[in-house]
């Protein structure tokens, strides 16, 4: 959900801008919101065509005359419908009479220009932000492999870090501002979200509820609906209950 937030949001900022650049020129911001809403579609359509189906069809798998030929075809449907977009710019903006068209509509190559300069833009946003996304999960993954490496996790509790093994730890539990970490006779109370904690935990945690993780070893016996973890019932959540399925075997 927050990628497609981003994603609109890119989007929106396009829009005022080519409005901003189009009303400068021609004085009437009312026509350059016209004509920008007619000029985006190909835009969007171009970058999404680019960026989803060549770039990852093609380019990553090295299909080198694939990409060019395609990308040499959506050159050319780009260039007709820019066309298009002129004509109706003649058509409703202009009253058909082409002197009143400002020079940058006139040229396709300029609105060529300015389409591939967005392509490019998004193209570049895409590239950094999945950069972003991998140094995350590696970040995880790392994180996770010195957990499993320690064979314990550290949190931090009544402003101290507090070492706990994960071997004793029968479930985690989330109380909205903090979380109890259930292990030996009196649990450790730490502020990290259970989603944090969820990250930093080896394979054998299980998230089985928006409130609660437990330690598979840990588990008695289950239901539908619940989990026993040495005499304490922990509910399954719906969404989670598919995984739970798949990695409790009693």
């Amino acid at each position: 959900m927050r990628k497609i937030n981003h994603h609109i949001l890119f989007w929106v900022i396009v829009f005022v801008l080519l409005n901003i650049l189009f009303g400068s020129k021609w004085s009437s911001y009312t026509e350059s919101f016209y004509f920008t809403s007619m000029l985006l579609p190909v835009a969007i359509g171009t970058a999404y065509f680019f960026h989803l189906v060549l770039v990852p069809r093609y380019l990553s798998t090295r299909q080198y005359f694939w990409f060019g030929l395609y990308t040499g075809y959506m050159l050319v449907v780009s260039v007709f419908l820019s066309q298009l977009v002129v004509i109706g710019a003649f058509t409703l903006l202009a009253n058909f009479n082409w002197q009143e068209l400002d020079p940058l509509v006139k040229d396709v190559f300029q609105l060529e220009v300015v389409i591939y300069a967005l392509v490019l833009l998004f193209g570049f946003i895409q590239v950094y932000r999945n950069n972003l996304d991998q140094k995350a999960r590696l970040e995880v993954l790392t994180e996770k492999a010195i957990t499993n490496r320690q064979a314990m996790i550290t949190v931090r509790s009544n402003r101290k870090q507090v070492n706990i093994q994960l071997n004793e730890i029968r479930y985690i539990e989330s109380l909205g501002d903090y979380v109890k970490v259930w292990a030996g006779e009196e649990p450790v109370v730490t502020r990290e979200k259970i989603s944090h904690l969820e990250a930093k935990l080896p394979d054998h945690f299980l998230r089985c509820h928006r409130s609660f993780l437990v330690n598979v070893n840990r588990i008695n016996t289950s239901t539908y609906e619940y989990l026993e973890v040495e005499g304490q019932e922990i509910p399954i959540g719906r969404k989670y209950k598919p995984e739970v399925d798949l990695k409790v075997k009693i």
